[in-house]
């Protein structure tokens, strides 16, 4: 289940300002009042009384039934998910409602919501549609279950959730059940109840909900793809976007998920390898060169003597210790060369014959464990290179020919370096004779962050930038309501409430994007609000007032620097920033 876990981590807790807070909130209240309407279907009122809505929003109209059973059934979006294609009209919708067997199945339904009584209103619902000539509706079905309990999720759209269902039954998180008459109510029954067992101490405590962990399986179908295999990615993106936006943030987040996921999976290989010792974050610089980055001639002493001598830079470095398991394959003698170019396609079971004998790093022992089907590409840890502010040196110079490695990974893409002359065995990856050579390995992936104002995308050499996936990061001003409305509920600062400075940076950023010499490019990130040092005493006036001084006041001189407007523009902003 630490999957599962590290899946929630990342999709919920880590993005908690990213879940939609207003789904949930919906959610949460119409299932109490659906509660409530239980409470009295128990005491045998009927479903159609006004009696039977006190406590909720309903008991307040003039046809309490009549309206519970519009939220229930034939609003657009009621809390628990939205009708999609699935459309009852208002006519039918009428007649339904006045039926007295499609009411006395739904009473039943919410009094009891067992698979026994889904599957009864079903059959109604079925009749009832026949009988009136209206179109088939299975999600609205399934939404009214999903109403009526948290043993099913709000994923009510079958073909979604079956998707989720097929991505927990391949990963071996859950078992297919073995009833081939087993339908969508069975399947969310048994996702269920995994979920509550493996949240339950998050549940009693208060961690989590019931409804949150039925948003999860929704929230794991919208990112299905990503999540599916990371791995199959592409091997090298670009998070640009304002500064401030948490670019390297989230690339360090992603790196610790996609190294959980990997480990979670192969537990037995290199279990000393922790995710610090596969990630190396560096930043560019104007002066950044390849010599600091591949290798270059440095001077060091030998016999007490200053010398040149070829020395690997930290990316060189990286390669070297990442593709282990590469230059260990091409060393095999005489197949090694054939087996290491088809690393992609390569098994478990085309390198047993050499685990142990050629192949004598400590983890290829665990990777001797799999079975002879599994890819030793999947087995093999994965290494993460963050190159922040990237766009900063001159990368011509700075990558020299690695972008057809970039390109073209592992032993196939092997390239001769500017200084392979002067290579040796101690700093070559590849030795093929006298010749000595450099790739990147198929298990490193490379994230570049950027500010997108220091200098455009559009300048970013166009050879290198197709050879990468672009992702672009906004200010996001729900994280920084929810970290302040967090600091607001601590003791002692109540009194001092700051969340209200998301409101003033969402209005300051929508001024700026209205700006014709900034713009999107030119907004303020969301990081300039976070973790705030200022006394908790402040007010959230005065708080603006320091933070718009300390930060945000300088840096939008500097956009306007030389510009000429700065005198008249720096105001407006600041009018529009809240004072």
């Amino acid at each position: 289940m630490s999957r599962l876990r590290n899946l929630y981590t990342y999709l919920i807790t880590n993005n908690a300002a990213e879940v939609d807070r207003g789904w949930l909130a919906d959610y949460i209240e119409f299932t109490s009042e659906v509660e409530k309407v239980r409470a009295s279907l128990k005491l045998q009122l009927d479903i159609r009384d006004k009696s039977t809505y006190a406590g909720t929003r309903f008991e307040l109209t003039s046809d309490p039934w009549a309206a519970f059973a519009e939220h229930l059934l034939y609003k657009k979006a009621n809390g628990i998910s939205s009708r999609g294609q699935s459309v009852l009209s208002d006519d039918n919708f009428q007649l339904f409602i006045a039926e007295p067997n499609f009411v006395a199945a739904l009473a039943e339904l919410i009094r009891d919501p067992s698979r026994e009584n889904f599957s009864k209103y079903w059959e109604v619902w079925e009749a009832t549609r026949q009988k009136h000539r209206a179109k088939a509706n299975p999600l609205l079905i399934n939404r009214t279950v999903a109403a009526c309990t948290t043993k099913v999720t709000s994923t009510v759209n079958v073909p979604d959730f079956d998707r989720v269902y097929r991505w927990l039954v391949g990963e071996g998180i859950l078992e297919r059940l073995s009833d081939p008459n087993a339908g969508w109510y069975d399947r969310n029954v048994q996702v269920m109840e995994m979920l509550r067992a493996a949240f339950a101490e998050e549940l009693e405590i208060g961690e989590t909900s019931e409804q949150l962990l039925s948003m999860f399986v929704w929230y794991l179908f919208e990112n299905i793809e990503n999540i599916s295999n990371p791995f199959t990615l592409k091997k090298q993106v670009i998070k640009y976007g304002a500064p401030g936006t948490g670019k390297t943030y989230t690339a360090m987040q992603s790196t610790k998920l996609f190294f959980d996921i990997w480990r979670d999976k192969y537990p037995n290989i290199a279990p000393e390898l922790t995710h610090l010792q596969c990630i190396k974050v560096v930043q560019f610089h104007p002066s950044y060169g390849y010599e600091d980055f591949i290798e270059g001639l440095r001077p060091e002493l030998r016999n007490g003597q200053p010398q040149l001598a070829l020395q690997n830079g930290v990316f060189k470095e990286f390669c070297r210790r990442a593709g282990t398991w590469e230059i260990e394959v091409h060393g095999i003698p005489s197949a090694g060369p054939q087996l290491a170019a088809d690393w992609q396609g390569l098994t478990v079971g085309d390198l047993k014959p050499h685990i142990g004998k050629e192949l004598k790093h400590p983890s290829w022992d665990g990777i001797g464990t799999l079975g002879d089907s599994e890819k030793v590409a999947d087995a093999v840890p994965p290494f993460f290179f963050i190159i922040d502010e990237i766009n900063r040196a001159e990368l011509s110079r700075v990558l020299g020919e690695l972008m057809f490695a970039i390109e073209y990974r592992g032993v196939k893409g092997r390239i001769s370096t500017q200084y392979a002359q002067l290579n040796t065995k101690e700093t070559a990856m590849l030795t093929t004779g006298a010749e000595f050579w450099f790739f990147i390995p198929h298990n490193v992936y490379i994230i570049g962050t950027m500010n997108t104002i220091d200098r455009s995308v559009e300048s970013f050499d166009l050879a290198l930038r197709r050879r990468f996936r672009w992702e672009r990061a906004d200010p996001d001003i729900d994280a920084v309501r929810l970290h302040l409305q967090k600091r607001d509920a601590e003791p002692g600062n109540g009194s001092h409430p700051w969340a209200g400075l998301a409101d003033d940076l969402a209005q300051l950023n929508e001024r700026i994007r209205k700006e014709e010499i900034l713009g999107a490019d030119y907004e303020i990130g969301h990081a300039y609000l976070m973790n705030l040092r200022y006394p908790p005493t402040l007010t959230h006036t005065e708080v603006r007032r320091s933070v718009w001084g300390d930060s945000i006041r300088p840096l939008l001189e500097e956009y306007l620097r030389g510009s000429g407007r700065a005198e008249t523009l720096i105001p407006e902003f600041q009018k529009a920033f809240g004072f």
